[in-house]
């Protein structure tokens, strides 16, 4: 597949060339903290990453309508080639086969799904009834299976990653909680392989059910803020090059749409249609033609809301050529999710509240507080990246998700494989 006609379109700039790496980095440490929004970065809340947006090379990067980036960054390719979309509609003789567990209430089937999930993190979409989550083959990319097994981020579909590229010479790690971070400066960087790999997840975590805490915000910010100088320092000391590497931020959470209930009201049956319903985007199958009707109607009519086709997300870089993976696709407006969706689940909710602290308020208030995943064109779906090295210029202001990991390979003195159609963003 060719590279599309309007990369970097977002910017407004045509098509940049690829640029030629000068100098090679012997070892990069590169510190991804999804959710560091650039809009809140300031000199109270952030003062050392505010010091190194302004010192050093920086670009900022597009985004896609999903909250599964990572996929797209580290492969180099986009999720109709990679396949990482969630979840895609299986034949209807397989979805509509019936079992037992289909006779038990909802209630209970997901709650036994929740335990098991405890035990076994493979499984996943635990809190949707069993009738519809028999319906899909699962394409999702959670952290419980990349931060435990090497070979999950090694291949993205068929695609080699920057991990599976690199070898023995790229370490990816993961964490999800504040309280670990001094434990990982004990650790990282250890100026072992060429490339590591941090996902720094616990602020976007945190924001997801705190962003309505002007002052809970603000400590957690400054607390990363603390966190990537800590990192950086020690990358000087090492003699390792250090990037800061953001794919989107968050947009606080105003108002609730009840998709759900709405849905209910319809008067479709779920037999005529299949949903999959996230907290900021829901897509539908329509199985007959007077549920299309009816169901487009009633997305049509939903406050708050943007409906598009699959079509439409060409525009996005999402190009599926048909419906599998979504026939419509309903967009939250930035401010508002759907409530309930497919991954609440009342005791699971409970839970997850007294298991983690940082979490505790949506045992009050079960919906999140922060959320991400709009439609590209929203301010907090843009990302940044910065290169802590005064050797390198960017070439352009803004690049795509595709364009992370041939950065990453030139900076290393790897060439890129031949299906990345990205081009560096430093040189």
């Amino acid at each position: 597949m060719q590279r599309s006609a309007n990369h970097g379109a977002a910017s407004g700039e045509p098509p940049a060339l690829p640029l030629r790496t000068t100098k090679k980095c012997e070892k990069l440490f590169v510190c991804y903290v999804p959710g560091l929004d650039r809009r809140r970065v300031t000199p109270a809340s952030a003062p050392f990453v505010s010091e190194l947006l302004a010192s050093y090379p920086a670009v900022d990067i597009a985004t896609l309508p999903s909250t599964e980036l990572l996929p797209t960054m580290v492969s180099g390719v986009y999720p109709h080639e990679h396949g990482i979309w969630q979840l895609k509609l299986r034949s209807a003789a397989v979805a509509r086969r019936r079992k037992a567990v289909d006779h038990v209430p909802d209630f209970l089937a997901t709650t036994a799904q929740c335990v098991r999930k405890l035990v076994d993190s493979s499984y996943d979409l635990a809190a949707m009834p069993a009738r519809r989550r028999r319906r899909f083959d699962l394409y999702r990319f959670k952290y419980e299976r990349r931060m435990r097994s090497r070979d999950f981020i090694a291949n993205i579909g068929p695609y080699a990653s920057i991990f599976g590229l690199l070898g023995e010479q790229a370490q990816y790690l993961f964490t999800k909680d504040f309280d670990f971070l001094a434990t990982i400066l004990n650790r990282l960087p250890s100026g072992g392989p060429q490339l590591e790999f941090l996902e720094m997840y616990a602020l976007d975590l945190f924001q997801h059910w705190n962003l309505d805490r002007p002052a809970a915000m603000l400590t957690a910010y400054q607390a990363t803020d603390r966190f990537i100088q800590s990192v950086h320092r020690k990358c000087q000391q090492l003699g390792i090059t250090f990037m800061l590497l953001v794919d989107h931020g968050q947009e606080r959470v105003v108002g609730t749409v009840p998709l759900l209930t709405e849905l209910l009201r319809s008067g479709v049956s779920d037999r005529d249609f299949t949903c999959f319903v996230e907290v900021a985007q829901a897509r539908f199958w329509c199985h007959t033609e007077a549920a299309r009707v009816r169901i487009t109607e009633v997305l049509k009519n939903l406050s708050n809301t943007t409906m598009l086709g699959y079509r439409d997300l060409h525009q996005y870089h999402v190009a599926f050529e048909d419906d599998g993976c979504g026939e419509l696709y309903l967009f939250a407006n930035p401010g508002y999710i759907f409530f309930p969706h497919d991954f609440y689940q009342p005791l699971a909710n409970v839970f997850l509240a007294l298991s983690d602290r940082h979490q505790r308020s949506r045992l009050f208030r079960p919906w999140h507080r922060g959320c991400h995943g709009y439609l590209p064109i929203h301010p907090s779906e843009k990302g940044y990246a910065v290169l802590a090295d005064h050797e390198y210029a960017v070439g352009r202001p803004m690049i795509e998700l595709i364009d992370i990991a041939p950065s990453l390979l030139a900076l290393l003195g790897t060439p890129p494989p031949d299906y990345m159609k990205g081009t560096a963003a430093f040189h």
